[in-house]
């Protein structure tokens, strides 16, 4: 009996970029999974590699690809039916020169502190207890999480 697994391949240079062709390929492997039974980990570690990959691929050449979408009407390019397009990210504002804006933020950093100390006291009592200020009671912060899974590639 073999352990290979049939999935389809995909060759980045033939690859047809489009949303339907990923949710085909994507159903087809879940499918398969659900289907057979067979263990999903292994793909899973190659697929978390390849993504990591991408991204940093996706990371050094961004420079480059930016400098090329300078050269298009608008910073747009039409790409193998994709639009690639120039755009701003991540835009920030400094405040901290505007005396009023910096008098509001320290008052909300140090609620902010408060806070956080309030969290802490409620994560670490057992069971309900009275506030002794107020007289109300207090109960311990219910712990939720959700169960997933992490992939942790060796060097």
């Amino acid at each position: 009996m073999s352990t290979e697994i049939f999935l389809p391949k995909v060759e980045l240079a033939t690859y047809e970029p489009s949303k339907f062709n990923n949710d085909l390929i994507k159903t087809t492997i879940v499918e398969h999974f659900k289907e057979t039974g067979d263990s999903a980990l292994e793909t899973l570690v190659r697929m978390d590699a390849i993504a990591q990959l991408f991204d940093g691929v996706r990371s050094e050449l961004r420079e480059i690809v930016v400098d090329e979408l300078a050269k298009y009407p608008g910073g747009k390019a039409d790409v193998l039916g994709s639009e690639v397009t120039k755009i701003e990210s991540g835009v920030k504002y400094i405040y901290d020169q505007d005396y009023a804006w910096t008098k509001l933020n320290n008052e909300v950093e140090s609620l902010k502190y408060a806070l956080k100390e309030r969290e802490k006291m409620l994560r670490t009592i057992n069971t309900p207890m009275v506030d002794p200020e107020t007289g109300e009671m207090v109960h311990p912060a219910p712990r939720v999480s959700t169960t997933t899974f992490k992939i942790s590639l060796k060097k």
